[in-house]
């Protein structure tokens, strides 16, 4: 029951059982009771609970073993707590205790979400001084490492010295192999992204449109690349792949006809058939054809597939506003192109420098550009962290940027430079609807009402769509009640996710 509350973040209820079966029942805990306890507290950053209980185990008498040690030191690095990681070092071999391949994998993890990989390899090497077996983990830890900061040569490195501790007997695994077929892609070497590809053809999707990459790379015109397209959709329809096509699939060959060869009519085919199998086009699709309109100054079409996006339920990002503008600009109409400009200002979306350069073609001079509306030092704030959930490519790098957020609302001494709502936004939606994961987006939301900073109207909207998306039905209706305690009036968007959920919710309890 402990573990069971703490799983769902009901810690004050772990905390009632554990009293109740200490002091009623008399059941004394052990170490697993002191480890679902540690960890719940834990994931709710409330380390000082933490620790307390792990100081009461130790006065219990009762050894911490190895996972408990790992679950604090893995929390305290998550938070930047360098020094309480070295105590807890410094206790564990007190007790004996050698820290394992898990805490080692946990301490590089988090190097390497910080992009430090100097301090990732200082504990690669410790393992191996220490005898200690490296695992398959720990070596697509540091190859992903090194992916993430750009080096795809020590990248390529971390491979080669897999295959020469031949003794330890470590075989790579699918997730270790799409890594490495990224590497040899990243370094212009399609032989062996070929080679790669060959042993986990048959393993999901992500990794055959990584392979498709390198083919489109290699080919030379749309006549060839129609045909392998036409081929591979074949196989599909063959069952030559234990997986359907997805977005990502027609998507990257879309971008090919659109904005390499600028063949609208070949890429409307492929997003016709697409949308004829029921696979829902992404931000990123439209975004594309809007652009290769644009490209092709026809404006009407790519005015036609922006509002088919909204029909769609997509949000417009940076991306699809700078098409629509650079549509404008390519016939000359300021006015539109100012007005679209000004819609992605007012939605908070900060322009990256391919909006400035379409707007300056439009507004060479610098009268002109006065009239484009800058964002406010609160909009710039909130932009700069967007940026970064943006480029984002796992959650444990958003766990890493909401750290180094929380660490600089704590060492700023600016009170122009106190966080908003906006940047609070931002997080919440990227877990919400990036990672689906409602326990980290709820984490984002409490440290948010610690800082006295109140929830907007948008926010809500974002936690309601949420939680019926993610079948947590009573969830949205709390976040009904917390509307309503603030005076917000929920509009028809709001009800009619809700219908979703309830609908969602019935089918579940049927099945």
């Amino acid at each position: 029951m402990i573990e069971l509350e703490c799983s769902n973040f009901n810690i004050d209820k772990a905390i009632i059982y554990f009293k109740e079966m200490k002091e009623i029942r008399g059941i004394e805990p052990d170490h697993i009771c002191y480890l679902s306890l540690i960890n719940g507290f834990a994931k709710m950053d409330m380390m000082d609970k933490a620790e307390e209980y792990f100081n009461l185990m130790i006065q219990e008498k009762i050894s911490p073993t190895i996972e408990i040690f790992t679950t604090l030191i893995n929390h305290h690095l998550r938070l930047l707590n360098i020094e309480k990681c070295e105590q807890l070092f410094q206790i564990m071999k007190s007790y004996n205790i050698k820290p394992n391949i898990i805490t080692y994998n946990v301490i590089i993890h988090n190097s390497v979400i910080k992009l430090d990989m100097e301090t990732a390899i200082k504990f690669f090497n410790e393992i191996i001084e220490s005898g200690i077996k490296p695992d398959i983990v720990t070596f697509s830890t540091l190859l992903k490492g090194y992916l993430n900061v750009g080096d795809t040569l020590k990248a390529l490195e971390i491979n080669r010295m897999l295959h020469e501790f031949k003794h330890f007997e470590i075989q790579p695994n699918r997730a270790y192999n799409v890594l490495l077929m990224k590497a040899y892609i990243q370094n212009k070497d399609f032989l062996n992204a070929e080679k790669v590809f060959q042993s986990i053809i048959n393993s999901n999707i992500k990794s055959l449109t990584l392979y498709l990459k390198i083919l489109l790379q290699k080919s030379k015109d749309k006549n060839s690349i129609y045909s392998l397209y036409k081929n591979f959709l074949q196989d599909f329809d063959n069952y030559k792949f234990k997986f359907p096509p997805d977005n990502y699939f027609f998507t990257i060959f879309i971008s090919s006809f659109a904005q390499r060869f600028q063949d609208m009519n070949l890429a409307i085919e492929l997003f016709e058939e697409m949308k004829k199998r029921e696979i829902n086009p992404s931000i990123v699709t439209y975004s594309i054809l809007i652009d290769g309109f644009a490209l092709k100054g026809q404006v009407d079409k790519a005015v036609e597939y922006f509002e088919n996006l909204k029909k769609d339920s997509i949000e417009p990002n940076v991306y699809t506003y700078t098409s629509l503008i650079k549509a404008w600009v390519q016939v000359n109409n300021k006015d539109n192109a100012k007005k679209v400009y000004d819609e992605m200002i007012n939605k908070n979306i900060q322009p990256v420098s391919a909006t400035l350069r379409a707007l300056q073609n439009l507004s060479p001079n610098t009268k002109q550009r006065n009239l484009i509306k800058r964002p406010s030092e609160s909009q710039r704030e909130a932009f700069y962290w967007a940026g970064k959930l943006w480029k984002s490519k796992d959650i444990e790098t958003v766990d890493g940027l909401f750290q180094s957020f929380k660490s600089s609302i704590l060492n700023s001494s600016d009170v122009d430079d106190e966080p908003n709502v906006k940047t609070f936004r931002y997080f919440i939606t990227c877990y919400l609807f990036k990672h689906r994961d409602l326990a980290r987006a709820l984490e984002v939301f409490r440290e948010m009402l610690k800082l006295n900073i109140k929830p907007d109207y948008l926010l809500y909207c974002d936690f309601i769509k949420g939680c019926c998306m993610l079948g947590q039905f009573e969830k949205s209706i709390q976040f009904i009640e917390m509307m309503k305690n603030q005076n917000f009036v929920p509009n028809d968007y709001i009800y009619f996710n809700l219908t979703k959920g309830w609908k969602k919710l019935r089918n579940l309890k049927r099945k």
